[in-house]
């Protein structure tokens, strides 16, 4: 077994593991880890748990150390990197606009640093940057490093509320965004309204995956929807399906 340090960052939806060496971690301890991108300041999502070495062989890089529990001039660090994000976010959504209309500025992260600047933005199309990177560069004084992310990505970075009145799944649960089709929301009896099964983001709502293979298997055992079945109060119709409760509504 190999012990694991689940992190959460703030830029990233996703829990990702570290190694935490010697360190002893406890949930919601700030830590600061080293990433591929340099040092980062993270908020531990639970204590150390320990995995298989096929699930650790089965990630897609090799697990990144924590640096260290965060100390006080981490978290007054990370907070001032905070600020400066902020303060650059409006920097970045004017020169963006000069540039090209199709940009829509997502948000600023500085590193805990202060290094470099990764600039989020999203755009439906590629779009050239790289005279935006030289101006941001020579206006912020910075290193800046600008990444392209998808409108499912903007939600996720951004967060809001679903239709449910909950936190979005993308930004609270940090899953690996998977297709979505429209066929999930008919296995589901859902009304295919663009406006009821799409999230903010405009896409077809995460949350479709989550049942719909109980959809899928209950409608696979149960006889199907009219059909004229045998009960101890008589003949029936079956009406309509209560998949959660796998019951049938008769008539």
């Amino acid at each position: 077994m190999v012990r694991v340090a689940p992190i959460n960052l703030t830029f990233n939806p996703r829990t990702l593991w570290f190694d935490p060496g010697d360190l002893d971690i406890e949930k919601d301890m700030p830590v600061v880890v080293r990433t591929a991108r340099g040092t980062e300041f993270g908020i531990a999502a639970s204590e150390v748990i320990e995995v298989s070495e096929e699930q650790v062989r089965a990630l897609k890089s090799a697990l990144r150390p924590v640096e260290r529990i965060a100390t006080e001039e981490d978290i007054e660090q990370a907070a001032e990197m905070e600020r400066a994000s902020a303060e650059a976010l409006p920097v970045f959504k004017e020169m963006a606009r000069e540039y090209h209309e199709d940009m829509h500025p997502v948000s600023v992260e500085f590193l805990l640093d202060g290094d470099k600047a990764v600039f989020y933005f999203e755009a439906e199309e590629r779009v050239d940057f790289r005279q935006l990177v030289r101006d941001l560069s020579r206006e912020l004084h910075e290193r800046i490093d600008m990444r392209q992310i998808g409108v499912r990505e903007e939600a996720a970075v951004v967060g809001g509320w679903g239709h449910c009145g909950q936190e979005l799944c993308c930004t609270r649960f940090g899953l690996a965004f998977e297709p979505v089709s429209i066929r999930m929301a008919k296995e589901q009896d859902l009304p295919l309204n663009s406006s009821k099964i799409s999230g903010v983001c405009g896409r077809l709502m995460c949350c479709l995956r989550y049942e719909f293979e109980a959809y899928k298997d209950f409608k696979s055992r149960a006889p199907k929807k009219k059909t004229l079945i045998d009960t101890p109060l008589g003949k029936a119709r079956i009406q309509e399906y209560d998949t959660p409760r796998e019951q049938l509504v008769l008539r």
